[in-house]
C-alpha cells in the first residue's frame, strides 16, 4: 500500500468521518509496516535503454545519476559501473568497467546497488574464506570468516598513516605490538537492515591487507539465518544478540580484541551491543567503524515521513505503532544519549546527501565527543556510499584509524 493509494480510497469511502478514520489508519499501519516489517522481496525499477560499446543508458533516478561507483543488476546479471555518468532528460548514460555474469541488453530490467560487488571474498576478490556456523539464540547464523592477510605489521602501518607525532606512532606501534599480532584483533561486520553479507565487499581487502581476521556475519531475518519469533525487525533490540554470539565465537577462536563495523542498521546493532553485552565481552571491543549509522530512529522516520508528505499526527500514531508491534521503545536508541559513556575509538562515516537515515544525530553524536570520534564527511553518494564517492580515500582513512589502534 502506498500513501497516494489509502489518500484515494479514503476519498472514494461512503462517509467523510469514518473514511478519514479509515485512511488515516490504513496509513499508520502502512508506515508502522515499513519500520519493522521483514521485506525480502526485490524489485527492478529502471529498464536499460541502450547498450553501446561499454556504455549503458538507463533510466534516471536519484541513484543513477549519482557520479559514485556503483553495480547494475538485472535478472541473471550484474555489472560494475564507474562513476562516470552523463545525464540528458529522463536518461542517463554510464560506462560499464566489467560484466561479471549475464548479458546486459536493451529491455532488461535492473536496480543499482551500492554494495558494487556480487558474489563471495573469493570469488570477487581473490580472498580465501570459509561459511561459518555462528550459533545464536535462536538458531545457526551462517557467517563469512576472511582469515588475516600477511600485510604490513602494525608497525609498519603507524608508519604509513602519518600519525601526528613521532612519539603518537612510536606508542601506537608500541601498544599494537604489546597486544600480540595483529590477527588477535578481529573486525565483525554488520551489514544494514534488508541487505546481505555483500555489503562488506567493499572494505574486505583493505581489512585484510592490515592484517585483522573479519567475521561478516548474518542475523535474525535475514536469508539463511533464524526469522525472529514474531517475523518483526526490531531495530538493534533483539538482533544485537546475534552481534554477541558473533563476539563469543571470535573469543572461543582466538580474539583478543574486537573492532564492531556497522552499516546503517548494522552500526544501531554495534551501538546497542556495545551498551548490552555482558562487562567480560564489551571489555573486549577495542573500537567502532559505522557508516551512515541509525544513530536515532525517530529521526530518521520523521525525515522518511516527510518525504513522504505524511502529517505529522500519522508519523507519531505509527511510530508508536511500531513500538506496539515490536515491543521496543524508539526514544532507547537515540545514541546521542549515550555519547558521555563513550570509551573507545570511533570512525564514523557520513555522506550528507543521506535520505534514507537522517545523518543529524550522527554529526550531533560525533560534535559530542570529538576525543573520541573521528568523523569522515562525503557528499553525492547517498546512503552508506561514502565509498563509492572515493574508493581510495575512504580506504586509507580505515587504515589510518585502524594503524592508531
Amino acid at each position: 500500500m502506498t500513501p497516494r493509494w489509502a489518500w484515494r480510497l479514503a476519498a472514494g469511502a461512503l462517509g467523510v468521518a469514518s473514511a478519514s478514520a479509515t485512511a488515516t489508519a490504513g496509513l499508520c499501519w502502512y508506515f508502522a509496516s515499513l519500520v519493522v516489517g521483514v521485506d525480502r522481496s526485490v524489485t527492478y525499477p529502471l529498464r536499460v535503454l541502450a547498450v553501446e560499446g561499454d556504455e549503458v543508458t538507463l533510466s534516471r533516478d536519484v541513484d543513477t545519476e549519482r557520479a559514485a561507483v556503483l553495480g547494475l543488476t538485472w535478472p541473471g546479471g550484474h555489472a560494475l559501473l564507474t562513476a562516470d555518468v552523463t545525464a540528458a532528460g529522463r536518461t542517463v548514460t554510464r560506462r560499464v568497467q566489467k560484466i561479471v555474469r549475464g548479458t546486459l541488453r536493451p529491455g532488461v530490467r535492473a536496480y543499482v546497488t551500492g554494495f558494487v560487488y556480487d558474489g563471495d571474498p573469493r570469488s570477487v576478490h581473490g580472498l580465501e574464506f570459509r561459511e561459518v556456523p555462528v550459533i545464536g539464540e535462536l538458531g545457526t547464523l551462517p557467517s563469512w570468516y576472511v582469515p588475516a592477510g600477511s600485510g604490513r605489521s602494525p608497525e609498519r602501518l603507524a608508519r604509513s598513516a602519518g600519525s601526528a607525532s613521532s612519539a603518537g606512532s612510536a606508542s601506537s606501534a608500541a601498544s599494537a605490538s604489546s597486544a600480540g599480532s595483529a590477527g588477535s584483533t578481529w573486525v565483525i561486520a554488520v551489514h544494514g537492515r534488508g541487505a546481505r553479507p555483500a555489503e562488506a565487499l567493499r572494505v574486505l581487502p583493505t581489512l585484510h591487507e592490515c592484517g585483522h581476521p573479519t567475521l561478516v556475519m548474518r542475523y535474525r531475518n535475514d536469508l539463511g539465518a533464524p526469522p525472529s519469533p514474531d517475523g518483526h525487525d526490531h531495530l538493534g533490540d533483539t538482533e544485537w544478540r546475534d552481534l554477541a554470539a558473533g563476539i563469543r565465537y571470535a573469543k572461543e577462536h582466538g580474539a583478543t580484541g574486537i573492532v564492531l563495523y556497522g552499516w546503517s542498521m548494522g552500526g544501531a546493532i554495534s551501538m546497542t551491543a556495545l551498551r548490552r553485552l555482558p562487562a567480560e565481552d564489551a571489555a573486549l571491543i577495542r573500537a567502532l567503524v559505522l557508516d551512515c549509522p541509525v544513530m536515532d530512529w525517530t529521526a530518521t522516520l520523521r525525515m522518511q515521513a516527510a518525504q513522504r508528505r505524511l502529517p505529522e499526527a500519522v508519523t507519531w500514531s505509527a511510530a508508536r505503532l511500531a513500538e506496539r508491534r515490536a515491543g521496543l521503545r524508539l526514544g532507547d536508541f537515540d545514541q546521542r544519549r549515550y555519547a558521555p559513556a563513550l570509551t573507545v575509538p570511533m570512525l564514523i562515516f557520513v555522506d550528507l546527501d543521506d535520505i534514507v537515515v537522517d545523518p543529524q544525530p550522527t554529526l550531533e553524536f560525533a560534535a559530542a565527543r570529538p576525543d573520541l570520534v573521528t568523523l569522515v564527511t562525503t557528499q553525492g553518494g547517498g546512503h552508506t556510499r561514502s565509498w563509492n564517492t572515493d574508493p581510495e580515500g575512504y580506504a586509507e582513512q580505515l587504515r589510518r584509524f585502524l594503524a592508531r589502534l
